[in-house]
């Protein structure tokens, strides 16, 4: 990819995923945008990739669709996130379809989709599933409108490691306990977001024609509750075990941290049935290393939990 040729515009920038994204582009001299809520919070955010003069910032919420088409304006590619978390459930297909679609007709000729692998397993079960696969069904409709000129990308990973630091770095912290409504046996197959991240770039920065219509899922290990607990065990070194919760308490203690019926309803489901199909060992050839497992995870970001 020529940087002087291509920009890279992304949306979500500050989060978690999004800041790693535009992180790996400009490491690479890529030219890059990042929308963001709050100018001041992506100055403080980005200041050494400021300094590159390969970044710029666009100030712009999803709903300032003017803000986002004068901003999209002389990209080349999109690296699309929506966090839906306490949307409602059409926002999702609602927000991506009308960005998507400025983006292809001021000249975008890459979108790179964050989805999930809900889409996968459950498609339109579950409200997650939902709002991903009406999202996706958007933006292959607006990609297939004119294949040539218009390529779409879609990852589609498994639960976030990061997702331990909700609930569980309190059982963790305070009653040494991995707390779910799952059994003891019941596998979930879990992504490190700087997997995602990296991906996204490595996507984003090679030949669109390499990539285009590929659907990526994305999933390093698939742990049964117990297992989990062990590698807990492990890092921390002392005894972390895993206390299998009603779906009375679950859904209690979860909406009791402010998340909505609909997504805590979904995750009760992925206790009798993993969000993955399998583990994908082979995103290592797109990114160039193996997967982060999830006790490399814990040790990384150890201090959380003590």
């Amino acid at each position: 990819m020529s940087s002087s040729k291509e920009r890279v515009f992304v949306t979500g920038a500050s989060g978690g995923i999004g800041s790693g994204v535009v992180r790996g582009l400009v490491k690479k001299g890529i030219d890059t945008t990042a929308y963001v809520r709050s100018e001041e919070k992506a100055k403080e955010l980005f200041k050494d990739e400021l300094k590159s003069g390969h970044l710029k910032i666009a100030v712009g919420t999803y709903s300032t669709v003017d803000d986002f088409k004068e901003a999209i304006q002389g990209h080349t590619r999109l690296f699309l996130l929506f966090a839906a978390v306490h949307s409602k459930p059409a926002d999702m297909s609602e927000v991506k379809g009308t960005l998507a679609k400025i983006a292809f007709e001021q000249g975008v000729q890459q979108i790179v989709d964050l989805s999930s692998a809900f889409v996968s397993t459950y498609g339109r079960k579950g409200i997650i599933g939902y709002m991903h696969t009406t999202a996706e069904e958007k933006l292959w409709t607006l990609a297939d409108e004119n294949p040539n000129q218009r390529s779409l990308v879609v990852l589609r990973p498994g639960s976030f490691t990061n997702n331990h630091l909700m609930a569980d770095v309190h059982h963790i912290k305070h009653s040494n306990k991995l707390v779910s409504c799952g059994s003891p046996s019941s596998v979930t197959t879990w992504i490190d977001t700087r997997d995602i991240a990296d991906c996204a770039v490595a996507v984003l920065s090679e030949s669109i024609e390499k990539h285009d219509r590929n659907i990526y899922e994305l999933g390093a290990e698939a742990l049964s509750n117990e297992q989990r607990a062990a590698i807990f065990t492990k890092v921390l070194g002392k005894p972390i075990n895993y206390e299998q919760q009603s779906f009375q308490d679950f859904y209690k203690a979860m909406t009791g941290l402010g998340m909505p019926h609909s997504i805590v309803y979904n995750f009760t489901l992925i206790a009798s049935k993993d969000i993955c199909d399998s583990t994908t060992p082979q995103i290592a050839i797109i990114i160039g290393r193996p997967l982060h497992t999830l006790e490399e995870w814990i040790t990384d970001n150890i201090k959380e939990f003590q």
